[in-house]
Order: structure tokens, then sequence, then C-alpha cells
């Protein structure tokens, strides 16, 4: 993504809440590229994200446009002449097709048993993180994510990181808070990070550089891309329970081009404003002795 690009859809397109006040920042339940997996195993990237809000909530247009019906409880206002829409969903409706909105208009009200409104904004045919810098606001991030666990994987058993020789699959367990609780049956529950990467050291020489895994920070990434950021074992959120964010850092990496010995995988998880914590897990390549 040039500068340019995130200048044009970053800093200059800044919107309020779909919810009243719309100058607050309301509990964000679900973010930007969180996995969604289907009853019957279709797995996909979370194309919005869904601020809590009660059962008959009303949702108000960020931006003044024409409504677009694209579906019994899914509404669209289309902008700029179709420039750019931003869509709302699970909502009832309470406007009409090729209706004109003024901004803060009254769009609908949350459906019965969501719980949520799902907020998503597209531009230049493609989907972007509503919370990245310059979009919805006001918006604060608190705290770093938390990489939670690294292992080194074959055919989907843990290997002792002491003893590593061939190909491995290298994944880390990595998770974000919501910056406002969300509330129950959701609250606690995790959200995913932003930003993804590793690094391999051998005392302090990176022998191999930062890789990223994962850059949810402005647009949806493909299907296709899925399997390649989440690793098997990814669940999604459900009520009441938590789920878990597996990263595939690596789904073949060959230890045999590497001297034996000690080494460091380095995991860093960033959220959208940039707030980052690290882990480490020791490894030990011990190719020679087999």
């Amino acid at each position: 993504m040039s500068g340019a690009d995130l200048r044009r859809y970053g800093e200059t397109v800044s919107y309020c809440w779909p919810l009243a006040p719309f100058d607050r920042q309301h509990p964000v339940r679900a973010f930007f590229c969180d996995p969604r997996i289907g009853d019957k195993g279709s797995k996909a990237f979370h194309f919005g994200i869904d601020v809590s809000g009660a059962d008959g909530t009303p949702v108000y247009a960020v931006k003044a446009g024409v409504i677009d019906i694209e579906g019994a409880q899914n509404v669209a206002v289309v902008e700029g002449g179709g420039a750019s829409e931003h869509g709302y969903w699970h909502v009832v409706p309470a406007v009409e097709h090729g209706q004109h909105v003024a901004e803060h208009q009254l769009l609908g009200h949350i459906a019965k048993s969501w719980g949520h409104v799902h907020f998503a904004e597209r531009r230049g045919g493609q989907y972007w993180n509503p919370l990245r810098k310059g979009a919805l606001t006001p918006f604060a991030d608190f705290g770093a994510p938390s990489v939670d666990r690294i292992v080194a994987e074959r055919a989907g058993k843990h290997l002792a990181p002491n003893f590593l020789t061939g190909v491995v699959a290298l994944i880390a367990e990595a998770h974000d808070i919501t910056p406002i609780a969300a509330p129950p049956p959701w609250m606690g529950l995790p959200v995913s990070p932003a930003l993804v990467r590793w690094r391999l050291l051998r005392g302090s020489r990176a022998v191999v550089p930062w890789k990223v895994v994962a850059d949810f920070r402005t647009t949806l990434l493909p299907a296709a891309k899925y399997p390649h950021v989440y690793a098997a074992g990814t669940t999604q959120n459900h009520p009441k329970r938590a789920g878990l964010f597996r990263f595939l850092l690596a789904s073949a990496f060959d230890t045999r081009p590497h001297p034996d010995g000690a080494y460091r995988l380095e995991v860093e998880a960033a959220d959208i404003r940039g707030n980052a914590s690290r882990r480490q897990l020791e490894l030990t390549f011990t190719n020679a002795d087999v």
C-alpha cells in the first residue's frame, strides 16, 4: 500500500460512530479480520467490526448518501456518487432503497438477538479497517496484544524446541483485548492483533529478518490467504467461549540450512495504534545428531 493510498483512504475519511452518542467510543466486540468459521467449515476474514449495542438500539448513518437495501437486515449507504459506502448489518431498516439520508439520520434498529451492528467500510472496491487511524473516531487502544505461546509442530504434533531437525511448522498463538469491554455474553473474549511478525535470531544476529504473517491494519485480505495466516486449530469466539487465534509463522521451516546450535524465535504482536509486545522461544537445531 502506497503512502498516497493511505493518505487518500486513511487520514482524510474521518467519520463518527453509528450509535449515539456519535462522539464517544463504543465497545467493539469483534475486530477486522478476526477469523470467521462457518458451520460447514467455510473460513473467512471478518470484513468489518462488530459494535456492541442492545437489541433495538437505533443505528445512524455516519455519512450522507443513498440507501442500498442489500438484505432483510442489511443496509448500506452509498456515498460520493458510488466512490465509497458504509454497511450496517443486523439492522431492521427504517429507510427505503434509493432514499437519500443525511449524516446522523436514523437507518434502523439493531435486530432481535444480534446485540451488535456489523459495521463495514468499502472504498475503491476494497473493505478497509474502520479502526485505522483517521477513520472511525474517536477510537483509542490502550494496551498491547499478547503473544501467548510459540510452538514448533510436525503433522499437528508439538515438538520439543531443544531438538529440532528438518522441516517443521512454526506457530504463534496471540490475542488482543478490546479497549472497552463488551457486555455479556461477549465480555472478556479476545480479538485479533492488527499485526503479527517474527524473526529468528542467533545470538544478537537476525538469521531470518522480520517476516510479516498478518497485517490487518488497512484492507481486507483475500479469503484464499486465510490458511496462510491462521493455522489449523484456530477457532472463533462464541458467546461465553473464547476463540483461539493461531498464526502460521511458517508452514515448512527447514532447520537444515542453518548450523546446529541455539536460536531464538521472536514474535511480535501489535494493535492498530502500534502498541506492541514480544515473546521468544529458545530453539536448538540438532541436524547433525540425526
